[in-house]
Order: C-alpha cells, then sequence, then structure tokens
C-alpha cells in the first residue's frame, strides 16, 4: 500500500508505505514554508566552565548533560556529576567517583523525569541511579549483565546501555572474536551488532534490531592480519527519547533511520541525500591521528606502511549523529554548513510522523541534549578547553 501526504503545497514532498509491518515514510523535500523554519541563537544564554577559577567550575571532559523544568543543569564530568542553577551558578555535587551507592565509575547518561528527579546510568557498574529535585540521593538499581548476556549467543555480548524515560534499558551488543591470521588485505567489513530492549521490572529481554558495528578493514602488520578502522567510518549511532520510551537507530549505510516506539512499532524515516566528498585535510588528520595508536610499539615509518594500505574513501557516511528532543522530533546532524561563517552545523529536523520538517543549522557545539526551546551542548576553544553551552531555539 503506498499513499502520499502533502507537504509544503507539493503532495509527492512525503510517500508513505507500508513493508512487512514496517512504516516507511521517504521525504523529498522539507515541509516547512517560508518564515515555518527554526533558528537557533548563534549566542550562548548560558555557559558553565573557565579556563582557569574554582574546581567546580573546570570542566575536563563533560559526558552528558541534562536540563530540569526549573531550568537547573546537571553536568556530568568524568567521573563526576554536579547541579548548577538555570544561570550556571554551581549548586552542589551529586555524586563523584567511586563504588558507593552515589558514587559512579563509568557515568555515561543523565535523565530528567517528569517530577525533575534526576537519574544517572553508570556503564561500568550497569545500574541507575537517582536523586531527587534538589539533588539529594534517593535510590540505587542495578541491572543483571549476567542475565542479558545469557540472553544472547556468543559472540554477541552486551555492551553499554541507554536508559529509557519509562525505566526501560537499551542494550548495545558488541562482538567479540579472536583475531587470526589471513590475506594480506581484505575489502571493509562490520562486525555485528545489534540492540536488546531490557523490560523496567526486568522480565523480558527482546531483540529490536541487528546490526553492523564500527567499519573496519584489515591490513598486514608486522605481527599479521589486523583490523584497521578507516577515516570516516560508517558506525551505527543510536538516539533515545527524553520523555517517551523511543529508541532511533542509524546504521549510516544510507539517509535512513529506523524509530521504535514503546508499543514495538518500527518507522523507517528516509530521505534524499547526494553523496558528499571527503577533503585531503580530513585523511590527513586520520593518519596523524591512527599513526598515534601504533607508535607505541612499530616506528612511525612501519605505522604508515600499515596505515597506506587502508583505502581512503570517496564519500562521507549521509550523516553523523542523531537525537530525540523533548516533543519527540528526530534530529539528524548532516554535517557543516557550506560556506557558514562563523561555522555551524546543519540538522535535519522531522517530526514525530517522520516528515521531514526543514534545517536547522546549529553552533559549532557537541550536541548533548535538545529541549522544546534550547540545545547544550559542549564548545571547545583554541586551547581545547570544554565549556557547556545552551542556546535559545527559536521557533
Amino acid at each position: 500500500m503506498t499513499g502520499c501526504t502533502s507537504a509544503g503545497g507539493s503532495s509527492t514532498a512525503v510517500e508513505v508505505w507500508d513493508s512487512a509491518g514496517v512504516t516507511i515514510v521517504h521525504s523529498h523535500a522539507p515541509s516547512w514554508a517560508d518564515g515555518e523554519s527554526w533558528r537557533v541563537s548563534p549566542e550562548p544564554a548560558v555557559t558553565i566552565g573557565e579556563l582557569e577559577g574554582a574546581a567546580e567550575y573546570q570542566l575536563v571532559d563533560i559526558i552528558a548533560a541534562a536540563r530540569q523544568v526549573d531550568g537547573d543543569i546537571v553536568v556530568v564530568d568524568q567521573r563526576e556529576v554536579r547541579l548548577y542553577d538555570r544561570d550556571g551558578t554551581y549548586v552542589r555535587t551529586l555524586g563523584r567517583a567511586g563504588s558507593g551507592p552515589d558514587e559512579f565509575q563509568d557515568p555515561a547518561q543523565v535523565l530528567v523525569t517528569a517530577d525533575d528527579s534526576v537519574i544517572v546510568w553508570d556503564n561500568a557498574l550497569y545500574r541507575m541511579t537517582r536523586f531527587d529535585s534538589a539533588g539529594a540521593f534517593a535510590s540505587v538499581h542495578s541491572m543483571d549483565w549476567g542475565r542479558i548476556a545469557r540472553a544472547v549467543d556468543p559472540p554477541l555480548y552486551p555492551g553499554y546501555g541507554e536508559l529509557l524515560p519509562d525505566g526501560q534499558l537499551v542494550v548495545r551488543l558488541v562482538e567479540k572474536t579472536l583475531t587470526k591470521a589471513g590475506p594480506a588485505a581484505t575489502p571493509s567489513s562490520r562486525p555485528r551488532s545489534g540492540a536488546l530492549r531490557v523490560s523496567a521490572d526486568r522480565s523480558r529481554i527482546d531483540t529490536l534490531m541487528l546490526f553492523g558495528g564500527i567499519e573496519q578493514v584489515s591490513v598486514a602488520a608486522p605481527w599479521g592480519q589486523a583490523s584497521v578502522v578507516p577515516p570516516l567510518a560508517k558506525r551505527t549511532v543510536t538516539a533515545v527519547g527524553a520523555t517517551d520510551p523511543e529508541i532511533c537507530i542509524g546504521e549510516q549505510e544510507s539517509a535512513q533511520v529506523d524509530c521504535f516506539a514503546a508499543d514495538a512499532s518500527r518507522m523507517s524515516v528516509r530521505w534524499n541525500a547526494e553523496p558528499a566528498s571527503v577533503t585531503e585535510r580530513e585523511i590527513s588528520v586520520w593518519r596523524d591521528t591512527t599513526v598515534g595508536q601504533y607508535t607505541q610499539k612499530l616506528s612511525r615509518d612501519v605505522a604508515l606502511q600499515v596505515l597506506n594500505q587502508v583505502p581512503a574513501p570517496t564519500s562521507r557516511p549521509p550523516y553523523s549523529r542523531i537525537f530525540l528532543d523533548r516533543a519527540g522530533n528526530l534530529w539528524v546532524e548532516s554535517g557543516r554548513a557550506s560556506g557558514s561563517e562563523p561555522p555551524s552545523i546543519d540538522y535535519l529536523v522531522f517530526d514525530p510522523s517522520g516528515a521531514l520538517l526543514g534545517v536547522v543549522a546549529l553552533p559549532p557545539i557537541e550536541v548533548l541534549e535538545i529541549g522544546d526551546d534550547y540545545v547544550m551542548g559542549v564548545y571547545r576553544d583554541e586551547l581545547e578547553v570544554q565549556y557547556l553551552q545552551v542556546h535559545e531555539i527559536v521557533k
């Protein structure tokens, strides 16, 4: 069955049809008319971080952040979780490094619930820690990693997890295999991977989707066959809903992202995308960065001989990261805006039905969270000092 819906004055801007129980939504053009697009302020409304100053304002490695309803901001920096008020003033530290009830080893995600409670997910301890709206410790709950591992067949094992707002856990699978001697070089491949959904009461473990991991190329090294991640490698990216238990998965093989709702229904979001070329500078940066991983064991000349076997890609993946905002819109990072000054990053925005609304240019930040009227992310200056910035979205 095929049907067309009107968008932007064109009856073919969005095509919707069903394929084996999956709803396919293919956008050929944006639906925003003149004057309907969204704009993100280039200057931040709030900035947290200092080059020199008090320790609570020194941000070294920002992992995650979320904003509460009252505007207060929770920031995960390294293994410490801090609370700042809506103006960026430090309030308190919720937890530090350790293994105690309110301590963390690998805090990777922070969620804010409807009652303004804060939940921090720790990937190393495989547990969630809840704080009340004021930041006081409330409870801690662990997931049974072993039980999840027994639900899949080796060589697939549970990797990192992402919490859904209703308490469910999405678990990324990783393939663990022993490297074997083989031919000098083989075409690129992607190890097996996938995603599981664990129910909030831990009674059900269901397979959401199986897909490929990060792209790899097999090359000849002095010790035998080795796998190298090529420049601009394809990798599977995910996004979880901030208010609804939805998850979106993108394999970067084509202009397509698959989204799964709470009722397990599946929607495939597709759009038209022209292949984007790769620059010589990108290849050079990849080589200079990657060679450092080998020079601990090899000379620089031998390391370069290994990397020179990796073919340079002719085009980049159709998108990089994806996000779900608090209204259920899907944001797809498509790359730097052409000719933009100062630099900005283009994002395609799709509404909850999967239809393309249009393109929004964001400042050069690493996005962490998108709300109804703000986007929050990490800005790095020329000294690589990190700052958390909040920018206003004008709709």
